[in-house]
């Protein structure tokens, strides 16, 4: 079971500047423990990205250099080690600063 303070601690730690500033169209990024063990033991946690910038759609968001496979993938699971998180898979939802889906990926 993951303990709320891991996912509180998690989601500080992503929305800081260390992610700010590698992608600066992100405004905030929400992570939910989903109380969920996949059939391998692993367990779901849910991120909900919210993007500041309207002209990000799902055709453009790679030529405007966002990508948040690599943003879920590399950069916020780098931090796992520091909070013993282990055998996590992550769904996430990126939201336009208008409230509408923007992309979504689901494991």
């Amino acid at each position: 079971m993951i303990k709320e303070f891991q996912i509180k601690g998690l989601e500080k730690l992503v929305n800081s500047s260390a992610i700010k500033d590698i992608y600066p169209m992100v405004d905030r990024i929400i992570i939910r423990d989903d109380n969920y063990e996949t059939g391998r033991g692993n367990k779901l946690i849910s991120v909900d990205i919210f993007l500041n910038d309207e002209n990000i759609t799902k055709e453009n968001m790679y030529d405007r250099e966002f990508d948040p496979h690599y943003l879920i993938d590399y950069h916020i699971k780098s931090y796992f080690p520091y909070f013993n998180l282990k055998k996590i898979v992550m769904d996430f939802i990126v939201w336009g600063p208008d409230g509408n889906i923007v992309y979504s990926f689901s494991n």
